[in-house]
């Protein structure tokens, strides 16, 4: 009976190692998309505002004032 119930206990711990086999790889995938989606986004923030003339503009009001 106790053999029984280490052969059982061993077989339900091999199949939940295997289970999670491949979640690291998952979860970095998942960090990766994350950044890419960010620096996409900021990418296309900076492009879309013209921050060079911003900055010109409010240099040539203090410099004026």
């Amino acid at each position: 009976m106790t053999r029984m119930l280490v052969n059982t206990r061993i077989r339900v711990e091999k199949a939940l190692e295997e289970r999670e086999l491949g979640q690291g790889t998952l979860e970095y995938l998942g960090i990766v998309i994350v950044a890419a989606i960010l620096v996409v986004a900021l990418v296309t923030a900076f492009n879309s505002f013209d921050l060079g003339s911003k900055i010109t503009e409010q240099l040539n009001k203090i410099t004026s004032a």
